[in-house]
């Protein structure tokens, strides 16, 4: 299927409603500012052209949008760019979007749509400029913003590295990478040069670099990058056309930053019927008219599981845990202790009560009793009472809970309803649900779970659904298309492509010229001091090789104990020879490749070696390598 062909599809906003916030406190003042909003889409339009090879051919419609792409109101106003999609049909979208790094609202003002407003899908060309083939539906001078808007953030191919934490450096300094992925100085991290610092965000931890050469951020094979930031991919010499870490090819490829997997929830209800035909990266998984079918979510995901190794997708069943916390109910002593509203009175202060505060504790197969009899803090409710803090009540479910192997956390959190930290019961793997009983209430009669009690904690907590999550390591996406559009499985509920991880950057640097690195030779010190293996007759293996190959057939110098050795120039009569054949043939010094052989001939040396010896390889190598 080609998507050669540009989208240009016009909507209607059904809800735009906020959903995360900038959050980042960075004097720009954008921090209580939503950044990512949950947005549907009605009366999708179609779009005609002339190109047979599209989904359907001739036309595009909802069932094209895909995320990635843009959208932006009439006005150019508001732009956002469409960051995952749950549900589509050929005229109805639900989706998520972001402002990327809150251009609209830094511009305008503005970053969100009235339901009602017009909108138009767009994608953008691979120098990041819009590419609108039907400019009707913008007001007049929207097009001018919309350019401005990409040229702003998206010209001289720019890329954005995104840092959990600010790494040090300035706009203006020039950076590569770490073993981390993380930006640094060049000098401090690779060999390479990646780019030039252009522009700081989000306090330091959004990048944005000006490379010195392309960078590759879709690489064909995602599974096949299997080196690490700082890692050089070099040319396939076995297998022309490919890369791999092995050396001995041309450097080709500098490793930039860590794969992020692309997960994809699929919390859809249903499973595939007799209707459906299902692929996932272009193979075919369910073929419901040739007799495939599945009765359960789990064998659904296990028939995902058969198709893995040309997928590279893997399915799993996740369940949402059972939870029970203090903002579930009403508290029996709000405002009673300032700094928290969840505690659990136990006697007067110096006083032993005839009994404590008690409940049981079940996770749906084993159950415990917990007695709260140990306060760790005395305050004023009248007079002087021990109490029992939130950290407190944590501990003793803490206890009980491993004491008697239950499948429950117990967690402090901050309350957004109470004041001070709430007491969080969450079921893990094992649990069928969470259920509480007051047995004992406290020193004022009131129970410990359930409404109006100390902690607020539900008496019950049941698991939430099953869903069905698919994933691929490598940062490559789930392309899933299929029969029936609309009305079958694919294209809502979550069953739709997905693009959310990231494929790992690879920085090109074979021909980087005077911008770059240019090739040169350099002196290394990798192969000496070696120890060989003993040697008893002419053409026993040292047991040592070449790490790399030698710059522009560059001349190979070999000592043994600090003095120069003969080495054969495809001659197998001289001191010792490279060959990659287990010894029969000799390379010629032009020859020699990373990963070539040493062979002694003892006889002509007039000596043999053993693991006392020491041996040096002198030779230049690529400062590519």
């Amino acid at each position: 299927m080609s998507t050669f062909t540009p989208i240009t599809l016009k909507a209607t906003i059904s809800n735009f409603a906020g959903k995360t916030t900038y959050g980042e406190i960075d004097g720009t003042g954008l921090e209580n500012q939503f950044e990512t909003f949950a947005v549907s889409l009605s009366g999708v339009t179609t779009q005609t052209h002339a190109d047979a090879s599209s989904r359907e051919p001739l036309l595009y419609n909802g069932l094209d949008i895909s995320a990635g792409m843009f959208i932006s109101d009439d006005s150019g106003n508001t732009i956002v760019r469409i960051v995952s999609i749950s549900n589509k049909s050929e005229t109805l979208i639900t989706c998520v979007v972001e402002d990327t790094d809150m251009l609209s609202f830094r511009l305008n003002g503005i970053n969100t749509v009235s339901d009602g407003g017009n909108v138009i899908i767009f994608g953008l060309n691979p120098e990041g400029e819009a590419i609108i083939v039907d400019p009707s539906a913008f007001l007049s001078g929207a097009l001018d913003k919309i350019n401005a808007r990409f040229n702003l953030n998206e010209k001289d191919d720019r890329v954005k590295f995104t840092h959990d934490v600010a790494p040090a450096v300035n706009v203006g300094d020039i950076v590569t990478i770490n073993s981390s992925g993380n930006l640094v100085k060049y000098g401090l991290g690779a060999d390479v040069k990646v780019g030039i610092v252009l522009d700081i965000l989000r306090n330091g931890k959004d990048i944005y670099v000006k490379p010195f050469n392309d960078i590759i951020r879709d690489y064909k094979n995602p599974e096949g990058l299997s080196s690490i930031p700082t890692g050089v991919y070099y040319t396939n010499t076995s297998n022309p056309g490919e890369i791999t870490t092995a050396i001995g090819g041309k450097a080709t490829f500098l490793h930039l930053n860590t794969k992020i997997p692309t997960i994809l929830p699929i919390k859809s209800s249903t499973i595939p019927g007799f209707n459906d035909f299902i692929t996932i990266n272009g193979t075919t998984v369910f073929d419901g008219s040739n007799g495939d079918s599945v009765a359960t979510k789990l064998l659904w995901s296990n028939k995902i599981n058969n198709y893995s190794g040309t997928t590279n997708v893997y399915s799993a069943i996740t369940q949402a845990p059972a939870v029970s916390e203090s903002d579930d109910n009403t508290l029996s002593y709000t405002g009673s202790w300032a700094t928290n509203d969840v505690f659990i009175p136990i006697s007067a202060t110096g006083s032993v009560p005839a009994s404590y505060a008690e409940i049981t504790i079940s996770d749906g197969i084993g159950t415990a009793t917990i007695i709260f009899d140990t306060p760790d803090i005395s305050i004023n409710l009248g007079a002087n009472y021990d109490i029992m803090s939130p950290a407190a009540i944590k501990a003793e479910f803490d206890a009980t809970i491993l004491a008697n192997s239950l499948n429950i956390i117990c967690t402090l959190y901050d309350s957004p309803t109470y004041n001070g930290q709430g007491i969080r019961l969450t079921s893990t793997n094992g649990a069928t649900g969470i259920t509480l009983v007051s047995i004992n209430p406290d020193a004022f009669g009131a129970a410990v779970v359930g409404a109006g009690s100390d902690t607020g904690l539900s008496l019950s907590s049941t698991l939430g659904a099953e869903t069905l999550t698919l994933t691929r390591d490598s940062g490559g996406p789930i392309e899933i298309d299929g029969t029936p559009n609309s009305g079958g499985y694919i294209n809502q509920g979550g069953v739709v492509s997905s693009k959310s991880g990231r494929v790992p950057y690879l920085l090109l640097i074979e021909d980087e010229g005077s911008d770059g690195v240019t090739e040169t030779g350099i002196k290394t010190h990798v192969d000496l001091n070696q120890s060989p293996a003993e040697t008893s007759v002419d053409g026993d293996p040292t047991g040592i090789t070449i790490t790399y190959t030698p710059y522009a057939d560059s001349v190979v110098t070999i000592k043994v104990n600090g003095i120069e050795v003969n080495l054969g120039d495809a001659d197998l009569l001289e001191d010792c020879y490279f060959s990659v054949d287990g010894g029969t043939t000799a390379r010629a010094i032009a020859d020699i490749t990373a990963g070539d052989a040493i062979y002694w001939n003892g006889s002509n040396a007039g000596y043999q070696l053993d693991a006392s010896d020491d041996i040096d390889l002198s030779y230049e190598k690529s400062s590519l390598d």
